[in-house]
């Protein structure tokens, strides 16, 4: 029943946002950003289909989604592409748009497929959250909210256009479910995934030690060969796709002339493809989008650190809450108390149990490396697609509003009447984000 009712919820808040973004991509002017935009691939008009698909969802085709696109469609033919994991582009959008493509031109059946499989992994998260909740025993209500959090969470629009977010985040919630659930192997698998689809996904390997040092146990080696190879496989893939040459398209080529990008057309063309070990991650990083320890820390970076203050003080009153809970039972038996499987004492607090160290680790280690070293304007959407911890910590603030009837209205009347900082965050981010992304606007 509860199944259901996030469905009847995810596809009326998913068409609300879906309308935004036409909306806005229609009233206001696209903004030339002088960003990587090659040609489309398919230049004729169309059908009625094509041309409603085009209009009704073209402010989705933005910024880093149309990296995603053109590697679906081309592979990785630009050196500054390498950056983007093949999982998403390559293992989902590329076969459903073949299928698509028998109704649609190619620009369309890439987009549409993005977008699809988005809407349909997006649903997969809600029903994910909301089980994942309850296995870490959490209230009803709790876990319930989590869920609705997740629908109209700050980083919105990154969930609906062709971005890795929501196949990223499925990866996390799959495998902490399996995890939960004792299903080590399933868990490996879908955390071996996700470092298919991002390379902070290989870090959640770390939940899977800490599970079998509870237990004072090393993991097994199959284990780690799951979670951490497909990383490795992903970088071989580059390494094999770019540093041999390629027969480029004669538009895409010029493109890549006209804009100065490195383009296999000699084998070993980049310095990394002749490395001993020949990692594309790290350069590309460097080079082409000057990723580094505080290489953001610059004046004209004061809006994008103001821009991502919220979620900072979300986590970061959280953390505090969590150290002056625990602390005396820290100093009391050091940190053998972190590895211990039951509290003596009964606990008050849902994130004193230690099935929630690790979540908060890796979401303080998140939070740490997005502040110093990432662009820092991408990490409210980073933290937000990185596992269930966060829209938890969330939905502790309204937790206490029974809401669990399906009826939408009263969701929102909630938020609306409350007007806590929760709901201003939230909702401010999803209209914001939504118009400004639509149109080639600053929301990366």
């Amino acid at each position: 029943m509860i199944i259901q009712q996030l469905l009847w919820i995810y596809c009326q808040i998913r068409f609300a946002q879906y309308l935004l973004q036409f909306i806005s991509n229609i009233i206001i002017p696209d903004h030339d950003a002088h960003v990587f935009n090659p040609p489309l691939w398919s230049l004729n008009n169309g059908t009625i289909l094509d041309i409603s698909i085009d209009t009704f969802f073209s402010g989705l085709r933005r910024w880093d989604a149309i990296h995603f696109l053109y590697i679906a469609r081309f592979g990785y033919i630009y050196e500054n592409t390498l950056a983007f994991f093949p999982g998403y582009p390559l293992l989902f959008i590329r076969p459903l748009a073949y299928f698509l493509n028998k109704i649609l031109l190619e620009s369309n059946s890439y987009l549409l497929s993005g977008i699809l499989i988005n809407f349909l992994f997006g649903y997969f998260n809600t029903c994910l959250l909301y089980q994942l909740g309850l296995k870490y025993d959490l209230k009803p209500n709790h876990a319930y909210w989590s869920a609705i959090l997740y629908m109209i969470n700050p980083a919105t629009i990154f969930f609906l256009a062709p971005y890795t977010e929501t196949l990223f985040l499925f990866s996390q919630l799959l495998g902490h479910y399996y995890l939960k659930s004792n299903s080590i192997f399933k868990s490996c698998l879908c955390f071996g995934f996700g470092s298919t689809i991002r390379s902070n996904g290989i870090i959640s390997f770390g939940f899977i030690i800490y599970n079998y040092l509870k237990q004072k146990k090393l993991p097994p080696i199959y284990s780690i060969i799951l979670c951490i190879s497909p990383f490795f496989l992903t970088q071989y893939y580059q390494y094999r796709e770019y540093c041999f040459e390629k027969d480029l398209p004669i538009e895409l080529k010029t493109y890549g002339f006209d804009n100065n990008l490195s383009m296999p057309l000699t084998n070993f063309s980049s310095e990394w493809c002749l490395k001993r070990i020949p990692l594309s991650y790290q350069y590309v990083q460097k080079t082409y989008w000057n990723v580094g320890f505080l290489k953001y820390y610059t004046i004209k970076q004061i809006p994008n650190f103001l821009l991502a203050l919220p979620v900072f003080l979300l986590i970061g009153n959280f953390v505090k809450s969590w150290f002056l809970s625990i602390r005396k039972d820290l100093w009391k038996r050091k940190f053998n108390y972190l590895f211990l499987n039951k509290n003596d004492e009964k606990q008050t607090i849902w994130f004193i149990t230690k099935d929630f160290f690790p979540h908060i680790i890796y979401m303080l280690f998140l939070s740490l490396f997005a502040l110093f070293v990432m662009h820092i304007q991408v990490a409210t959407r980073f933290l937000f697609s990185s596992g269930p911890f966060l829209y938890f910590i969330c939905a502790d603030r309204i937790k206490q509003y029974e809401i669990r009837n399906g009826n939408l209205r009263k969701i929102f009347s909630y938020l609306f009447n409350k007007q806590t900082f929760l709901f201003y965050y939230f909702i401010i981010y999803i209209l914001v984000g939504i118009c400004l992304f639509s149109n080639f606007l600053p929301w990366t």
